[in-house]
């Protein structure tokens, strides 16, 4: 079975709360961190060589001004704006957007920046400050014009490029976000920021040979960061290193560190592996640390089981999902536990019982496909074949099982011995969907209609 990013996965390589959402929380490249702060209020001096000159009625102003901008935001707010007017110089425009920004109201900053770039289309600080105030506003894509301006400019540094790499991971445009996070880390090589950024990227690009090589990097740093060990895992698994991701994920599990992404994931890796009693120990051990995890994710474990016909852990897990609160499954998920709980019993339980279980999803839901798919097989091998038929014709009219119910009457018509109609069925199965398996025994009932 091969093991991909799943959605648990994607989630934390591209997890989306809001409206854009982040990839990670940034640490030593957040605006909001004090490192960037006390450089931000630095920011407030006039550079004359390449911004706009003051002239000598406007120097007095900003020298009133100065002294306030630390602790007086608002009171040097109140006295630029009474001396400016719609041509002032765009020095001020640029000094009551960084005041609006420090205060955090983005909204005039934005504004005032506007003007100030407007006026002064070279003016790298306020472009600079622009694309700040976009980044605090989550709004990512819009922050990228201002800091390639920035770059333009001539003040691409680690900040800049950084945060251009942030927007462009964001944005899912890993190539252009490994360039950026690159030149990011040429000056600043061991931000963690930047080398997560970059892995990611890597991650996306399909370059996981140079992303197994950070995070071995980044686990030495902060062995305690759960999701590097759990997307090493991951890029173990797409380079064919399994046993690398099992020793990582149960690893984490030894160490009281395992998560439901990690214990899911190595579920998936020991089901792989034909270790079905490993397998269903960190599914129930995922389950019991299972906090707001999306419920279709759940459900998934409990399919993969469904799918080996491994009964007795289907059983056990659906048990565990017993143990939940879950009032707020989905009606989809509802009737997914419901069919898989009838399919456990026609198995190795009360079959009688199951069997009026499906019945009764079908008088609510009586185009069920999975269902009437379930309930033909049964009487198939109850050997029940007029029953099967009706379950397996009425299947074949729901477009998601077509192909399935069409091989179900192939099967049933070679049971009855009549291999013209199962030949009639096979094929047209094989012209909606072909598959392998399907084509050879196809080949074989052609033989015993030619033969009869």
């Amino acid at each position: 079975m091969k093991v991909l990013l799943h959605s648990f996965l994607l989630s934390l390589l591209l997890h989306a709360p809001e409206s854009v959402g982040a990839v990670f929380s940034l640490s030593d490249s957040d605006p909001n961190s004090a490192q960037f702060k006390r450089r931000f209020l630095a920011s407030y001096g006039v550079n004359e060589a390449i911004e706009p000159k003051l002239t000598s009625r406007e120097r007095p102003l900003y020298q009133k001004v100065a002294p306030l901008l630390a602790n007086s935001p608002r009171q040097a707010i109140d006295l630029v704006r009474q001396s400016m007017t719609s041509d002032s110089n765009a020095a001020f425009d640029f000094l009551l957007g960084n005041l609006h920004y420090q205060l955090r109201d983005y909204s005039s900053a934005e504004t005032a920046l506007q003007n100030a770039v407007r006026k002064f289309p070279a003016f790298r600080r306020a472009y600079r400050t622009l694309a700040l105030t976009q980044v605090q506003r989550s709004r990512y894509d819009q922050a990228v014009a201002p800091l390639l301006k920035v770059i333009e400019l001539g003040g691409g540094d680690a900040q800049a490029y950084g945060l251009l790499g942030y927007c462009y991971l964001l944005a899912e445009k890993y190539e252009s976000g490994l360039s950026a996070y690159r030149m990011a880390r040429m000056f600043e090589p061991d931000s963690l920021d930047f080398r997560r950024g970059q892995a990611h990227c890597l991650m996306q690009t399909q370059q996981h040979a140079l992303a197994i090589a950070l995070f071995d990097e980044l686990i030495r740093e902060y062995p305690n960061d759960v999701d590097f060990w759990l997307l090493q895992a991951n890029a173990f698994v797409e380079t064919g290193r399994r046993d690398q991701a099992i020793a990582n994920l149960q690893l984490l599990a030894d160490n009281d560190k395992g998560t439901w992404q990690s214990f899911a994931l190595l579920g998936d890796l020991y089901l792989g592996e034909d270790l079905e009693s490993l397998a269903i120990s960190a599914y129930l051990q995922g389950l019991r640390l299972q906090r707001s995890v999306v419920e279709d994710d759940l459900i998934r474990p409990l399919e993969g089981l469904l799918a080996r016909r491994l009964y007795d852990s289907s059983r056990q897990y659906l048990e565990a999902l017993g143990n939940l609160t879950l009032e707020s499954l989905s009606e989809k998920n509802r009737s997914l536990i419901s069919l898989a709980s009838a399919k456990v019993e026609l198995a190795i339980g009360d079959a009688e019982g199951a069997v009026a279980a499906l019945k009764a999803i079908l008088t609510s839901d009586p185009l069920n496909g999975e269902v009437l798919l379930t309930l033909g097989e049964y009487f198939f091998g109850e050997s029940d074949f007029d029953q099967a038929e009706r379950y397996f014709d009425l299947a074949r009219s729901v477009s998601e099982v077509e192909v399935d119910a069409l091989i179900g009457l192939g099967r049933l018509s070679v049971a009855r011995r009549a291999f013209g109609s199962a030949v009639d069925f096979l094929r047209r199965a094989q012209s909606i969907e072909s598959r392998s398996n399907v084509a050879r025994y196809l080949e074989a009932v052609e033989q015993r209609s030619r033969r009869r």
